[in-house]
């Protein structure tokens, strides 16, 4: 009989990391003790040692994902290493998938398995706890340290039936977001359209065969929702596939309508259920987004990336302008908050695309937003592109890079030195306003009336303030970036910005203090039978300070 034995899985988990939860549900399956342990940041260090050292498991899976925190995973990596030296480390996710050879360079790192990992890992727990040969896990590069050498496994590349993995493994409570319970899904793997710049999606996925992306049936995501839902009291799904839609707009309508029919034949209450998706600007017509509301969808983050033509085709977007502002058209006839991200700053930026994006973003104050540069993925056809160029800059694997154009490298400059400093509160003051603007639907949504309508007033306000002032200081850069002697500009203007977007972000944290609040008194005057009462009063309102 095959021994079982027990693994520790690290990653980042400011929300539940599906990646390794996926990863936890197939060793528990297969007989295995599973413990997930998060590690975001530095100061998690210490329980996760204290975990290891106490629980001492056969196998620790680290999940490099996230490129930003490879050299903090490597400081946890080694640290276990030195407590418990006989622990095998395996790492997964993408970043390992792409600069496996520099990863395996690292002393204390076992092996390593590259793109999709379910049936790898459960093999090598197998493999390890039973002495069996390694040499036969698909997609595992691993050091074998009798032979004094690095065995580099065959690749399978295709995707496993998503629809026959466990649903990933859960916190026992759920997590609370925007004041509500909260979960994340996934009802794909890969990307339809795989060919953006700056995305490495189409680089993991490239050895597959056939179409690049799969897909989980509509009867089975509602399943897993209809479990969240009924069992944990789940009431906002947020999903993080790179495209929720589909290219084919009649496929996506027969799939949004199929999973609304099988949530309601699950028994949960389209009426009482939030989503939040991701979605192209050219994946959406009227009949979908409809459909979209009526299963319950209040917020979208929109794929827009550049607002200008040259801009779409330098990033290889695949889609057009025209695209772009029927989108918003259509989606602000719609009960949805519509967030988006723009790129202003890439390899091949131009100072006319640059004018391009402000125009944009002063024709669209009202919606929250994020800006910045297109950084290189390890994979993508971004850090190709800018190795082939010499644009190349920087150290492994934080790698920087010049633009093209020195008038735009020059505007990208200042705004690190200005919007993204060390420090700089406009970062999360734009996270924070997406979040806010989600949230002000959703409770328009769960708590309709006159205070829900109130709090989304003060939520556009805010928001109307923010991106005022930002279009403000990128036109003043842009103005700037034409001068020789601008030390003392940059700095001035800084001392501007963080003065303002730190008083902006106090208050966007009151508000959302106050949202908090008003969403504990009306559910429970709802569940008491008394919808309505305490948004009609405005003594409770005083009382509680909405």
């Amino acid at each position: 009989m095959n021994k079982k034995g027990k693994a520790i899985l690290i990653g980042a988990e400011d929300e539940e990391n599906l990646a390794i939860r996926y990863l936890a549900a197939i060793l528990k399956c297969e007989g295995h003790e599973v413990r997930i342990i998060s590690c975001s940041r530095y100061n998690d260090f210490s329980q996760v040692l204290l975990k290891v050292k106490s629980w001492n498991p056969n196998m620790v899976v680290v999940s490099m994902a996230f490129q930003s925190m490879a050299f903090m995973f490597l400081a946890i990596i080694q640290q276990i290493k030195k407590i418990k030296p006989k622990i095998h480390i395996t790492v997964v996710g993408h970043f390992p998938t792409f600069e496996y050879q520099k990863l395996l360079e690292n002393e204390h790192i076992d092996s390593l398995i590259r793109f999709e990992g379910e049936k790898p890992i459960a093999m090598l727990m197998d493999g390890l706890m039973n002495g069996k040969d390694l040499s036969d896990i698909p997609n595992m590069i691993y050091k074998n340290y009798e032979e004094k050498r690095v065995i580099e496994n065959h690749l399978k590349p295709e995707f496993p039936d998503l629809d026959g993995l466990p649903f990933p493994l859960r916190y026992k409570k759920p997590q609370i977001r925007l004041g509500e319970k909260f979960a994340t899904l996934v009802t794909s793997r890969g990307c339809f359209y795989s060919k953006c710049l700056y995305c490495c999606i189409g680089a993991f996925h490239a050895p597959k065969r056939g179409i690049k992306y799969a897909i989980r049936t509509p009867e089975n995501v509602a399943k897993e929702m209809a479990h969240l839902y009924h069992h944990q009291g789940v009431k906002l799904f947020q999903f993080h596939d790179d495209n929720f839609l589909l290219p084919s707009k009649k496929k996506s309508l027969k799939r949004v309508d199929l999973l609304k029919k099988s949530l309601k034949d699950r028994g949960v209450d389209l009426e009482k259920i939030a989503i939040l998706i991701k979605t192209r600007p050219d994946s959406l017509h009227e009949d979908v987004v409809k459909s979209l509301v009526e299963m319950g969808t209040v917020g979208v983050f929109l794929g827009i990336e550049n607002a200008s033509e040259i801009g779409l085709k330098a990033l290889a977007r695949g889609s057009n302008l025209d695209e772009i502002y029927d989108s918003l058209e259509l989606l602000d006839k719609y009960p949805i908050s519509m967030t988006f991200n723009l790129l202003i700053f890439h390899p091949k930026a131009n100072l006319v695309e640059i004018n391009d994006n402000i125009y944009f973003i002063n024709k669209n104050l009202d919606k929250a937003f994020d800006f910045g540069r297109a950084e290189i993925v390890a994979g993508s056809p971004l850090e190709k592109l800018v190795r082939r160029k010499g644009l190349l800059r920087g150290e492994w694997p934080q790698w920087d890079y010049t633009i093209e154009d020195q008038g735009v490298e020059k505007m990208f400059r200042i705004n690190s030195l200005t919007f993204y400093r060390e420090n700089s509160p406009y970062p999360d003051l734009s996270h924070h306003l997406i979040a806010l603007s989600y949230r002000a639907q959703l409770l328009k949504r769960f708590y309709p009336g006159g205070m829900s309508r109130k709090l989304a007033n003060e939520t556009l306000d805010i928001i109307k303030k923010s991106n005022a002032f930002t279009l403000e200081k990128l036109l003043k850069i842009y103005k700037i970036t034409a001068d020789n002697e601008i030390d003392g500009e940059i700095n001035l203007l800084y001392n501007e910005m963080e003065k303002f977007y730190l008083n902006l972000n106090k208050k966007a944290e009151k508000l959302s203090d106050k949202m908090l609040r008003f969403q504990i008194v009306e559910q429970k005057f709802q569940n008491n039978g008394l919808v309505g009462y305490f948004q009609n009063s405005q003594i409770l309102s005083k009382i509680f300070r909405i």
